[in-house]
């Protein structure tokens, strides 16, 4: 398990699983954030202690405000056909999502927007055809009851809900808009947290979390990142060891040695 110690030490790598409950804290999302404005060149503002990041267009805003916490989301991201347009679709994150949910949801947007704008604004201009979702059944457990489906994890700590924006299921966190919700809520914890998404958004956004949520595979991470200490009883963390440093041997006479690296083919775009 690790220790407060252990997590200052940035070289160190660990596996945690499930991956659902590798929970990360808000203020990493916000640090995320941050990162991922300057990397693909989008517009950053701060205004009192939110920061809000728009992309190029001015159609696509991720505003990130820490007072939500505890109320509701504290990042959302808002889709509009035109700076000034009403809302077309949303996605919210609330509590302690795995930051590589987050750095996937950033990465996948920022990619299919470089790509392909109409169809992440109006979900047209893509290809056809179902995504492709592989479930462990050791893992997760099928469900489909009156208005809702989706997933539940076998230990009962997390689930990917599904509801049609006609169900006759109470709406998902009293919102009728939201068709899709991810998340984790121990039952010792109470809910850790969610990633929503409304009607109208690009189902290669909600692939990208519900995607990462099923993989039964453990999340790599390096110590360097905090970890919530009550989470902790609830996963399985491994230890990576780290490789010993090699040192090279001397070089013979009559030349310098040479590198024990082998030779790499230039890459071409």
């Amino acid at each position: 398990m690790p220790d407060a110690h252990a997590q200052d030490a940035p070289r160190e790598k660990v596996l945690i699983s499930p991956r659902y409950l590798a929970a990360s804290f808000p203020n990493d999302h916000r640090q995320l954030l941050d990162t991922f404005a300057d990397e693909v060149a989008w517009n950053a503002h701060i205004d009192a202690s939110s920061l809000t990041v728009t992309s190029p267009c001015r159609r696509i805003t991720i505003r990130h405000d820490p007072t939500a916490l505890g109320q509701g989301p504290h990042m959302v991201i808002t889709a509009r056909t035109d700076e000034e347009a009403p809302e077309r679709w949303r996605a919210d994150i609330a509590g302690n999502a795995p930051i590589e949910f987050v750095a996937g949801l950033f990465s996948t947007l920022a990619a299919e927007l470089a790509t392909d704008p109409d169809h992440v604004i109006y979900g047209i201009g893509a290809e056809p055809g179902l995504l492709e979702l592989y479930v462990d059944v050791d893992s997760w457990a099928y469900f489909d009851e009156i208005g809702l489906s989706g997933f539940v994890s076998r230990d009962g700590h997390a689930a990917v809900i599904s509801r049609p924006v006609n169900s006759s299921a109470p709406p998902i966190r009293g919102d009728a808009s939201v068709t899709w919700q991810v998340g984790a809520s121990p039952e010792d914890l109470g809910r850790l947290w969610d990633i929503s998404f409304t009607d109208k958004t690009p189902a290669i956004l909600m692939h990208a979390v519900v995607a990462e949520t099923l993989d039964p595979q453990p999340t790599l991470r390096s110590t360097a990142f905090p970890f919530p200490a009550a989470v902790v009883p609830l996963v399985t963390i491994e230890r990576l060891s780290t490789p010993s440093r090699h040192i090279p041997a001397a070089p013979p006479p009559g030349g310098p040695a040479r590198s024990a690296e082998p030779k790499r083919t230039p890459k071409t775009r």
